[in-house]
Formats: structure tokens, sequence, C-alpha cells
């Protein structure tokens, strides 16, 4: 079997479509024939004749009227199967809300300032995770403040995705907060908290998913609280209210922080 992939850009989004639905017949194996940047139906003609020439299933991905006018009626003439993934949403849309589609191809990489923006506050959490490059918090859009293993990471990779800089520090008890963290408004302060209970079930799973034993001063619940009592010190000395992650996803508690 054979499928041909035809697009008037990358064609990235088909790929992805006939990827996963080949994840349904793992027994399958067919040969994938990708055909971008197909603008013309010059271009177009001698694909689709090979495609009949292959007997091959034939999924399209263009936003140029005329092309899919033509390989529309090119497939029924031939009795070629034609899979078209945008033009029948595109005709929904415009109908129902009487706008019409740009019409521009490969859209879906156009590299713009915001993803640049993207990129950059991506970068910003990965070099600022953990405590790092404490000499430009400044520049931080919010600063994450947390024990150990209460999604500080995630949470700063996640609002990265928002294109938000975050940098996360840990607390911990014989290491005092760095004197930048003072130094900066409180409303880019974040503190995240969590139960005693729950964060030792957390610190559990990461040890045996080290490879490491379960119990220990890390994990002891007595050490957890003591931990948790320090946090809770410097928030209140930075008059920041901690959010609550126990019962909360990595999205939830990027929600609230939104909302703040």
């Amino acid at each position: 079997m054979i499928i041909y992939i035809i697009s008037d850009a990358v064609g990235e989004t088909a790929q992805r479509v006939v990827q996963a639905t080949l994840l349904q017949y793992p027994e399958l194996k067919p040969v994938i024939r990708t055909y971008p940047f197909v603008t013309t139906v010059d271009e177009l003609a001698p694909i689709m004749q090979d495609a009949v020439a292959e007997q091959a299933i034939v999924t399209v991905t263009f936003v140029a009227a005329k092309l899919v006018t033509w390989a529309t009626a090119f497939a029924q003439q031939h009795q070629l199967q034609l899979i078209d993934y945008m033009s029948p949403l595109m005709q929904a849309l415009t109908t129902q809300t009487g706008t019409k589609p740009l019409a521009q191809p490969g859209m879906l990489h156009t590299i713009n300032a915001d993803y640049f923006k993207k990129v950059a506050a991506l970068d910003f959490a990965v070099a600022h995770d953990d405590g790092q490059s404490l000499q430009t918090l400044a520049k931080a859009d919010l600063v994450i403040l947390g024990v150990s293993r209460t999604s500080k990471t995630p949470v700063s990779l996640y609002l990265a995705e928002q294109r938000i800089k975050v940098a996360n520090i840990p607390l911990l008890p014989n290491n005092p907060l760095d004197e930048a963290v003072y130094q900066l408004p409180k409303e880019k302060l974040i503190g995240l908290t969590i139960s005693p209970q729950r964060l030792q079930k957390v610190r559990q799973k990461r040890m045996v998913g080290l490879g490491l034993s379960a119990d220990n001063y890390y994990t002891d619940v007595t050490s957890i609280e003591k931990e948790l009592d320090y946090a809770h010190a410097i928030f209140t000395k930075l008059q920041i209210t901690p959010i609550d992650t126990t019962e909360r996803s990595v999205e939830e508690t990027a929600a609230l922080i939104m909302q703040r």
C-alpha cells in the first residue's frame, strides 16, 4: 500500500494525521511519499498521475481552492481515493461565520515575534531553573519559590509556553535565600506549597525512579514538615500567600498564577 501526502506547504499537518491514523493499524507498513510546496496544477498533475499508476491513497492539505477543485475532479475521474484534510473544515467555518480564509500556505510554520518570545521564555526558564543564574533574576517576569518536588520546574516551563519568563528557586532550611530575591517586587513572587503526606509520596516515587531507597532523610515526613515550616516562614517574610499544589495539576497551578 502506498500513501501520497501532497501539500502547498510543508505537509506536516497531513503527516501527523496519517501517522496518528496508522497507529490504529500496527500490522500495516505502507510506503509514504511526501510532496511539499506543490503550488500549481502543472506541479500537481504528474504527481496525481503517478498516484493513479501506483493505486495510492492520496491525502492533501491545500489552502488554494483551485488545487482542491482540480485534485478532487481528477480523483473522481480516475477513481482515486483522495482525503482532503483542510477544505471541509474551512468550508464549514466560512459557511457558519461568513469569514473567508486567508488561503496562505505554511502558516503553521510562520516564524514571527510571538514565536521568538516563546523561545526566549523557554530558554530563560531553563537557564534559571533550580536557583541558577541569580545574577539576572531581575529580568524574570515571575519567580517561583518552594521546597523540592513542589512542581516548580514543570510550572515554570508551562508558563514559559505562555511567553512568561520564569525563574524558580528551591527553599532549603540550611541554605539562606539569596538577597536578590528580597529586592524583587512581591508581585513577581509566587510561593508553592504542598501537604507533607503528599510530598512524601512524590519524593518516595522519585527515589524509586532513581533506583534509590524510598526511605531516607529526603522522604522522612518529620524532615519534610520542617522544610515546609521554613518555606512558610519565608513566604511570610516576603508577604506572599503560597499556592497549595497538593490536589492541583501543573495546568491548574499555572492558571491560578496567571489569575494573580
